[in-house]
């Protein structure tokens, strides 16, 4: 019997959209170094985690959603199938459990072990141009962005103001008030730095309350720039949006981060793991680097984990 090695993620804690897709490409790209090993590899795939509330005033914080809402498993089992590593959707789905058990790696989010930049590089372009990820949520990025393409010149911002930050230490230490202002200057700062601009999408989970004070703020320094996100975009079709406003808060960001991957240009928190994630992808895809603006404060961790080389 051929014995294979299995590679599978774990998610655990409080891990968001980003910290979960990190964790699924460390453990794309362990199987894709060990299968040029003569190793026969496999990948099991488990279940991923939302969030229960925007800003964490419901516990528990998370709740289990099937993988199937981040990811194609046909397209994935073909894309990897051609690289000769198997997709199992779960421990269960594998024959002779007892004699594979000890040949089951869990990989996180951060590296297993030194990675040289040839393969980091072969590794975020097979992710970046060819990741199969769930055709719904493309379909409603793939809206939003053909929406957005009606200006003639456009940025999308992530902007990171969610109560959920509270849990941070340095949040805490700096108050959600302060931060916010700061955050609310950068984008300010992030707009100013695009010439010629003629609308910004702003990708965001914060409350419509926030959200209005924020465009106010924004909209005193441009008056004459359309600011909107994905609900205010998709009004315009009321079939869609009432199948959009079915998901799951989770399934709603990686709408806006695919937004922001595709988007023209892009800008967003540097130590925020959903915008270097999107800087990477964007890096990967072949973007001048010159649309993507990923601003300080700086987390040398995800250059580290997930190198643009």
């Amino acid at each position: 019997m051929i014995l294979i090695l299995y590679f599978q993620y774990k998610i655990e804690d409080l891990e968001g959209l980003c910290n979960q897709l990190m964790a699924i490409f460390r453990t794309i790209g362990e199987a894709l170094f060990y299968s040029t090993q003569n190793q026969s590899v496999g990948i099991i795939l488990s279940d991923v985690q939302t969030r229960t509330s925007i800003d964490f005033d419901a516990y528990p914080y998370f709740s289990k959603i099937s993988i199937d809402s981040y990811i194609d498993i046909n397209d994935l089992t073909t894309l990897l199938g051609n690289r000769n590593i198997s997709v199992r959707q779960s421990q269960e789905d594998i024959e002779n459990m007892n004699e594979i058990q000890n040949n089951i790696i869990t990989c996180r989010r951060f590296p297993q072990r030194h990675m040289l930049p040839a393969e980091s590089r072969d590794t975020g372009a097979l992710i970046a141009k060819s990741f199969p990820f769930a055709k719904k949520m493309l379909k409603f990025a793939y809206h939003i962005i053909g929406l957005m393409s009606f200006y003639p010149r456009w940025k999308a911002i992530h902007l990171r103001i969610e109560g959920d930050l509270m849990q941070l230490s340095a949040i805490r230490d700096v108050g959600l008030e302060t931060f916010t202002k700061s955050q609310l200057q950068q984008t300010i700062d992030m707009i100013s730095i695009t010439p010629n601009l003629s609308a910004v999408y702003i990708a965001s989970g914060i409350q419509d309350e926030k959200y209005n004070n924020a465009v106010n703020i924004i909209s005193k320094e441009f008056p004459h720039l359309a600011i909107t996100r994905k609900k205010d975009i998709l009004k315009a079709s009321p079939a869609i949006k009432e199948e959009f406003e079915a998901l799951c808060l989770e399934e709603q960001a990686l709408i806006d981060w695919l937004v922001c991957v595709g988007a023209p240009f892009f800008a967003g928190l540097h130590a925020s793991s959903f915008a270097y994630l999107a800087g990477y992808m964007r890096h990967y895809r072949g973007f001048d680097k010159e649309t993507t603006h990923l601003y300080p404060d700086y987390q040398p961790c995800w250059d580290a984990w997930f190198p643009r080389v």
